[in-house]
């Protein structure tokens, strides 16, 4: 029988896998980026206390550091400089077509690369530079309204962890990938997780649907509850995992296979004991040696 027709092993038995060794860190949620992510002409601060659930750390979450200086200048400047992690599908699209624009006209090259130059290249430049940080052991929240701001955060030794929307063997090294990233890879036997040659057209989703929602519910309390609304976690905006897996280009490329620079740089961790998509998977955190 194949590991997509049995549930792992935290899944089955309901258990959490310890390790002796543990590497802790304090992190503090880093109100000052939300603040700059939300709307303009609003309380941000009534706004992330209203909606706590939304904006909070919760038990058990990835956590991504923002704080990494890729400039010399202010590291959450980097951060938080107007592009959000789903804004970054308008600069795909502007990307793609400024590509699809070059390979029909080649006389609209000029026009392309100041289209390129002027909307795409300016908001790459000011993406976040995200590492992945850690697992949270508690929950904080971005507003200082609704409690502490500062949580514990796993940054080595071995942890219980949702996996993502892709099968994880024993043995493989895991990255981390945002949830909206999910149709940027394949979902095929052969090549499960392993990110496609080229971007494919958004296909009928076949992820399990029913215990993806089941699991965020359990990890994220996105299901209906009486009473007033705290806000719920959009699960496509948080940070998932999967098996790191090598690209594989086209046919009509010489190479059989070889690294992607993006997956490469979000390994942080090893599976000790992998599953389903959506399961329960042990991990070993790297994040201080990847």
């Amino acid at each position: 029988m194949s590991i997509n027709d049995l549930s792992s092993i935290g899944t089955a038995t309901g258990t959490r896998v310890d390790s002796a060794a543990k590497h802790i860190m304090a992190c503090k949620v880093d109100t000052r980026l939300f603040s700059c992510w939300l709307k303009e002409n609003v309380d941000t601060m009534s706004l992330l206390h209203n909606e706590k659930m939304k904006w909070c750390m919760h038990k058990d979450e990835i956590v991504l550091n923002t704080s990494k200086k890729s400039d010399g200048g202010d590291a959450c400047q980097q951060a938080t400089h107007g592009s959000s992690p789903i804004n970054t599908l308008s600069i795909r699209s502007i990307t793609e077509f400024c590509i699809e624009q070059r390979n029909e006209d080649r006389s609209a090259h000029t026009w392309i690369q100041a289209d390129w130059n002027d909307k795409a290249l300016p908001q790459i430049k000011k993406l976040p530079d995200f590492r992945c940080q850690g697992v949270a052991l508690g929950q904080a929240w971005a507003s200082y309204l609704s409690g502490d701001t500062v949580a514990s955060v796993l940054v080595g030794g071995m942890v219980t962890v949702q996996n993502g929307h892709f099968t994880m063997h024993t043995g493989d090294l895991v990255q981390w990938y945002f949830d909206w990233e999910r149709p940027e890879f394949q979902h095929d036997n052969k090549h499960n997780g392993r990110r496609h040659p080229v971007r494919p057209v958004h296909a009928a989703d076949p992820r399990n649907r029913k215990r993806e929602r089941y699991m965020d519910e359990r990890l994220y309390g996105n299901s209906s509850s009486v009473g007033r609304s705290s806000g719920a976690k959009n699960p496509s905006t948080v940070a998932r995992i999967k098996s790191y897996r090598m690209y594989a280009p086209g046919p009509a490329e010489n190479v059989l296979m070889q690294d992607h620079y993006g997956d490469k740089t979000r390994v942080f961790a090893k599976c000790i004991s992998g599953g389903r998509a959506f399961d329960l998977v042990d991990i070993m955190l790297m994040t201080q040696s990847t």
